[in-house]
């Protein structure tokens, strides 16, 4: 990890060596203003730092939820425990309405913030032992593990977007209201991963709306 330098220090070896080598000293707003720049570096380097870790981590970095690789993986691990004893599981995708245009709409930081309260929404709707995930921007996808009945499935998936679309997200002075569809796929020990992804997307086709959102 860098490590920060101290100011004073670094003045004081700035002012050392410039007797050495006769030049004039800085003025203290030039030493400020290169302590700044290295500050500045400092930080952007963490921020990178930050980021390599949220991807190797498999986290999502907007949203704080599973990404693309790590859904991949949850799913083949999903599939490997339905081929040992035999369960169920469901691929839930979800996605909001028309969601390219309200993003233009919105903007980046209203955008974002809407892509948490879903992600937000969604995490309070699922058990402990299902996975939630950010593979694509504005697409959301639900692992629904060991399902009982294949219904429960079809009843969660309609839940997540009956609630998208009764809780509004608020950011700053604006109210977005949204539609969430959902595609659905339903799987067992005799599918395969890509099967599965792919079948899911061709419901979330089927179920998709036009338009729906509202802006106030």
């Amino acid at each position: 990890m860098t490590k920060k330098s101290d100011p004073l220090q670094h003045l004081m070896r700035r002012r050392v060596a410039d007797a050495e080598t006769g030049q004039e000293p800085a003025s203290e707003y030039d030493t400020l203003v290169d302590d700044y720049k290295q500050l500045q570096r400092l930080v952007e380097e963490q921020s990178r730092l930050i980021a390599t870790l949220q991807r190797e981590s498999g986290a999502d970095p907007l949203t704080g939820l599973a990404n693309h690789k790590t859904l991949s993986m949850e799913l083949e691990r999903s599939l490997a425990t339905a081929r040992r004893y035999g369960r169920r599981h469901a691929l839930i995708l979800l996605n909001v309405a028309d969601f390219a245009n309200l993003a233009a709409q919105l903007g980046e930081d209203t955008t974002t913030a809407l892509l948490r309260h879903l992600s937000s929404l969604i995490r309070q709707n699922i058990r402990p032992t299902d996975i939630a995930a950010h593979p694509r921007f504005g697409e959301f996808a639900v692992i629904l593990n060991e399902l009982r009945a294949i219904e429960n499935a079809t009843m969660r998936a309609e839940e997540i977007c009956a609630m998208a679309s009764q809780t509004p997200c608020m950011a700053g002075n604006r109210s977005v209201h949204v539609f969430v569809n959902y595609g659905l796929c339903v799987f067992t020990q005799d599918d395969e991963a890509s099967d599965i992804m792919s079948r899911a997307r061709q419901s979330l086709g089927q179920s998709k709306t036009p338009t729906g959102t509202i802006l106030s």
